[in-house]
């Protein structure tokens, strides 16, 4: 059988080489398009706008906590919508366009989960977006730590020509030693030495289950690195800290003098206008799903020699090419792995027994005229050719997706129910967001309305209404028009848009 590394080594390189076009200049700035809404920029909130009287010496762009959040979804409108790495590509070349030196540092946890399609979407996405942009430090995760061994050394041990971006002090693949995981990472830019350091909090070091990986004590192993930064002679230097609150609130008394910048992984939504401090050292909270950037600013100057800024990472910015291009070669692989490839197997449906199977919406019209005439006015009936047709790139293969734009999928557990939407090809009848996504299967209910069984036919029609009273009709709702999918969902507005009450129809 063939092992992972194997496997991922063989698409790292494929990766690379059909990629060769877009990162072979990764040292030069990339000529993009301006962003398109320029002409609308007087809507966003102005930034850099203390910075223009004297040019930083350079800036620290720091972010994390990606989540596998690459790309916003768009469903309910890309421009309502903040985030994705095209964006962020975007904004480091408006800052470089402006002549100033950037070191990106990233706090790390860049994946949602574990599985192959997350591995995919770390290969074709994240690791060579992360080179393009020109990384230099990432905190090693949690989140990372869900990889296989042979995944994990893929993306920490350095390669001639490959260096690697991964740091934590007290984290280990099978041993600590600087050849597989770097303990910190010195950063030189600008005339300016910058340390790295990352650690782990004793909790999430408890959860770790892969045997391969080794831990210790934050704090011991912080104490024993901090004469070595004292050695390098830093300008600066920043801590990233994963823990509880608690442990973070610990290890910030413990070590905030020694540091200048801490980014703890406990973060509320969005970054704060200003940063918290202590004494002189900043608390600088990145905000989820890389939907923000924190721009520090280290100056020539006296009175104001470090400067603050949170760049949200909206429509602003437009969508790079390049990392679109990236973006195209996973969807290609989610694709050619199908969702047997990607290791997706249907769920049992706990609805099957008393609803029967999934039938479709065409079995529902006959019956239901006049809810069927309102659902094709909504969204939710071209919710597939907006997969096709709208997604940049299209997003039809990519089960993160599919989820929510089908029928008889868990949209929470990103996996198919047994009878439930497979493929255009296999399952055509279930694409797009009809009937029985919302109302469950219909294929007892539809089957006992031709026959006699009033009390049977009473009880099925009960099972398939979605009332609003109680909330039942909103939590279903909520469970894809979410706070990363529909930022702006109102119930009570939407509900209008899809209402189709049809009470005297079996009178």
């Amino acid at each position: 059988m063939i092992s992972r590394f194997f496997l991922f080594t063989f698409l790292s390189s494929a990766a690379l080489t059909a990629a060769m076009g877009l990162t072979a200049a990764m040292g030069q700035p990339l000529a993009l398009a301006e962003p398109a809404l320029a002409e609308s920029e007087a809507e966003f909130p102005p930034l850099f706008e203390d910075w223009a009287e004297e040019e930083p010496k350079l800036i620290l762009f720091f972010t994390g906590f990606l989540d596998g959040y690459i790309e916003p979804c768009g469903c309910a409108g890309i421009d309502q919508m903040k985030g994705g790495l095209s964006r962020r590509h975007t904004c480091l070349q408006q800052l470089e366009r402006k002549g100033w030196e950037i070191l990106p540092i990233d706090a790390g946890n860049l994946n949602k989960g574990f599985g192959l399609q997350e591995e995919l979407k770390f290969n074709f996405v994240i690791d060579e977006a992360y080179r393009l942009m020109r990384y230099q430090a990432v905190g090693l995760g949690n989140r990372e730590l869900l990889f296989p061994t042979d995944t994990l050394f893929l993306y920490t041990i350095d390669v001639p020509g490959s260096p690697k971006r991964y740091t934590s002090a007290n984290i280990g693949i099978l041993e600590f030693t600087p050849e597989i995981v770097m303990p910190y990472r010195i950063l030189e830019k600008a005339g300016m030495k910058i340390a790295v350091v990352s650690v782990m909090g004793d909790s999430l070091r408890r959860t770790i289950t892969n045997e391969d990986i080794v831990t210790a004590n934050a704090a011991a192993k912080l104490r024993e690195i901090l004469p070595n930064l004292e050695d390098e002679k830093c300008d600066k230097k920043v801590l990233i800290i994963y823990g509880t609150d608690n442990e973070t609130a610990l290890l910030i008394d413990q070590f905030a003098e020694q540091f200048d910048f801490i980014l703890p992984s406990h973060t509320p939504a969005e970054p704060p206008l200003r940063p918290k401090k202590i004494g002189e050292t900043m608390i600088l909270e990145i905000g989820e799903k890389g939907r923000y950037a924190i721009a520090i600013g280290l100056f020539d100057e006296p009175d104001e020699p470090v400067r603050y800024e949170r760049i949200p990472l909206d429509a602003r910015y437009d969508n790079s090419p390049t990392i679109l291009e990236l973006m195209k070669m996973y969807q290609d692989q989610l694709r050619a792995s199908g969702l047997e490839g990607l290791g997706i197997r249907p769920i049992p449906n706990s609805r099957l027994e008393t609803q029967g199977n999934y039938v479709g919406v065409q079995s529902c019209t006959d019956c239901h005229e006049t809810a069927h005439t309102i659902w094709r006015r909504t969204g939710h009936a071209r919710a597939w050719q907006t997969l096709k047709e709208t997604a940049v790139p299209p997003r039809n293969f990519d089960p993160e997706c599919i989820a929510c734009h089908v029928v008889g999928w868990n949209a929470a557990e990103l996996l198919p129910y047994q009878g439930g939407f497979l493929s255009e090809r296999e399952t055509p009848r279930l694409a797009s967001v009809g009937c029985e996504a919302c109302h469950g299967p219909g294929e007892q209910h539809a089957r006992a309305e031709i026959g006699t069984n009033t009390a049977l036919q009473s009880r099925l029609r009960s099972a398939i209404r979605l009332p609003v009273e109680g909330g039942l009709a909103r939590r279903h709702c909520l469970t894809c028009h979410d706070g990363d999918n529909s930022p702006h969902f109102d119930f009570e507005t939407y509900w209008q848009k899809i209402e189709h009450k049809e009470e005297d129809i079996f009178d």
